[in-house]
């Protein structure tokens, strides 16, 4: 399988030179949105737009550039170039949560503890006899999910009681 440009970007993990370029260079407002973040920055547009091509040998992008783009774009293939690049790891976006309770928030603690009650019994069942079947993987991984969710879930809600928003 050979993959054009455009399906490479959209379906391929790229080196992270590639993807900081290709997070400002989706659209045909490319220099509108490198300039946005120069300006926001106090980059030279110039040596930004230089710095961030993977062809320019005198210049490469810094920490503060990737910063920059990915504080402003949130581009995904950032995020799956770094965890390509660790090589065992993973991301995953938080939710978006609407305004709870407090009572919300303490039922939501008790959902974690639940989940988390319910992957430990899981595993524990399915290594009793040494033996991982399908099945019990099946049930490991969808308790493990959950847990996932429900942490991702209450650390978005914390992230929005910090910021005033909730609670």
């Amino acid at each position: 399988m050979v993959l054009s440009l455009n399906e490479r970007r959209e379906r391929a993990v790229m080196p992270l030179e590639l993807a900081i370029k290709a997070a400002v260079s989706n659209s045909d407002k490319d220099d509108c949105l490198m300039a946005l973040i120069a300006d926001k920055n106090g980059f030279n547009i110039n040596t930004f737009r230089s710095s961030i091509n993977p062809t320019t040998p005198t210049h490469k992008a810094n920490i503060h550039h990737f910063e920059a783009i990915l504080s402003e774009t949130k581009d995904a293939r950032i995020m799956d170039s770094i965890c390509s690049i660790h090589g065992n790891a993973a991301w995953f976006e938080l939710p978006k949560i609407q305004m709870l309770s407090s009572a919300d928030f303490i039922l939501k603690v008790g959902k974690l503890a639940h989940e988390n009650g319910d992957l430990v019994q899981s595993i524990v069942a399915a290594i009793k006899d040494n033996v991982i079947t399908d099945d019990e993987l099946a049930v490991i991984r969808k308790d493990a999910y959950d847990l996932i969710r429900i942490a991702a879930t209450l650390l978005a809600m914390a992230e929005l009681h910090h910021e005033g928003k909730g609670l």
